[in-house]
C-alpha cells in the first residue's frame, strides 16, 4: 500500500490564510505574494485554534492510492464532506492484471496475523498467515475458473473478498483531511490506517511543515482524550502522553 500526492493547490498555506485575513481582519488580497510567511504561519496558528475552520477548505490536495484493501477503500468513502473519489471499477479491470496481489500483501499491517503454527485440528497445522493466504489464492483461482467459463467481469468479481487491493483517486480539501487524520492518526484506528495516516501526513509536511503538524490526532486536537465510551479501546496515544485515558 503506498499513498502518492499527485497535485495540490499552489502555495496552499497562503491561500488559506487570504481567506483567514478577509474574514478575520478584512485584508484585501489580490495576489498571494502580498502575505508573507510570517502572517500565513500566523493565520493557520490562529485557525487551529478556533472552531471557525472554513479557511481551511481554501486549499485542496489530490491523492492516489495504490493498492489499498477493499475494506480500506469502503471505509476511506465514509469521509464524504469535502471528499471526491474516483474508484478503480473491477467491473472493467480485470483482477488477474494484479498477479502478485498475495505475494505483496501488507502483513504488517494485520500484526495478530503470524507464521506461529495453528492449534486446532482443522487447519493441519498451518500457521495463521499461511490459512489466510491459501484462501486469498483460491479466491483468484475461482474468479480465473469463472471467466475461462464465460462468465462477466462484474459477476466474477463477487468471489472477491475485502482483501483485494485496489486503487483509489481523491481529492480533499485540507479542512476534510484534518478532520479525517484527526481519526486515522489515532492510535484507535486500524494499523493499515495508521500505516496510511502516517504516509499522508509525511507528504503533506514535504510541502509545507505548518500543515503537515497541523494533522494530528482527535486526542490532541481537544487537549483530552475523546474514547471515553465504554465500547472503546483504551487509547495508547493518550497513555503514553500522561493523560486520562
Amino acid at each position: 500500500m503506498k499513498i502518492h500526492l499527485v497535485t495540490y493547490t499552489p502555495q496552499p498555506k497562503k491561500a488559506i490564510a487570504a481567506a483567514f485575513l478577509n474574514m478575520g481582519i478584512g485584508q484585501d488580497t489580490e495576489h498571494l505574494n502580498q502575505i508573507t510567511d510570517k502572517q500565513a504561519n500566523d493565520a493557520l496558528s490562529e485557525i487551529f485554534k478556533s472552531h471557525l475552520d472554513a479557511p481551511l477548505e481554501f486549499a485542496s490536495f489530490n491523492l492516489f492510492w495504490q493498492d489499498i484493501p477493499l475494506f480500506m477503500r469502503a471505509q476511506l468513502v465514509r469521509h464524504r464532506v469535502g471528499w471526491g473519489f474516483a474508484e478503480r471499477s473491477l467491473r472493467f479491470f480485470d483482477v488477474n492484471l494484479r498477479k502478485k496481489a498475495v505475494e505483496n500483501y501488507d502483513w504488517e499491517a494485520i500484526p495478530t496475523v503470524t507464521d506461529k503454527p495453528t492449534k486446532k485440528d482443522v487447519f493441519g497445522g498451518l500457521s495463521s498467515r499461511q490459512i489466510i493466504e491459501k484462501e486469498m489464492n483460491r479466491q483468484l483461482e475461482l474468479y480465473s475458473l469463472l471467466l475461462e467459463e464465460g462468465i462477466d467481469q462484474q459477476d466474477a468479481r463477487n468471489v472477491i473478498g475485502v482483501f483485494y487491493p485496489t486503487a483509489m483517486q481523491t481529492t480533499c480539501t485540507y479542512r476534510a483531511l484534518r478532520a479525517m487524520m484527526a481519526d486515522r492518526l489515532s492510535s484507535q484506528a486500524h494499523p493499515f490506517w495508521q500505516k496510511a495516516a502516517k504516509q499522508i501526513k509525511a507528504l503533506i509536511t514535504s510541502v509545507d511543515s505548518v500543515l503537515g503538524d497541523g494533522l494530528i490526532d482527535s486526542c490532541e486536537i481537544a487537549q483530552r482524550c475523546v474514547w471515553r465510551s465504554k465500547y472503546d479501546r483504551d487509547c495508547e496515544s493518550c497513555i503514553k502522553r500522561g493523560w486520562e485515558k
